[in-house]
């Protein structure tokens, strides 16, 4: 996560951003073990594809930030 100053201007992006914050807290030991379990599924829904229902659509530039994620 930078701290450049970044726009957030999709949805996608502040999900990204959001999850990459609760990822660093958990790592910096922010949590507890009941914290970050909740934690984890509550990230698990956010960011794996569910194909009954999304939550919001997929634009062209979320699309090329997921694959720019995929290849760091």
């Amino acid at each position: 996560m930078s701290t450049e100053q970044e726009q957030v201007q999709t949805v996608n992006q502040a999900v990204n951003l959001l999850v990459q914050a609760a990822q660093i807290a958990q790592k910096r030991g922010a949590y507890s073990l009941d914290e970050a379990a909740l934690l984890s599924r509550a990230i698990n829904v956010l960011v794996t594809p569910n194909t009954e229902t999304t939550p919001f659509e997929e634009t062209e530039d979320s699309a090329e930030d997921s694959e720019t994620e995929a290849t760091s």
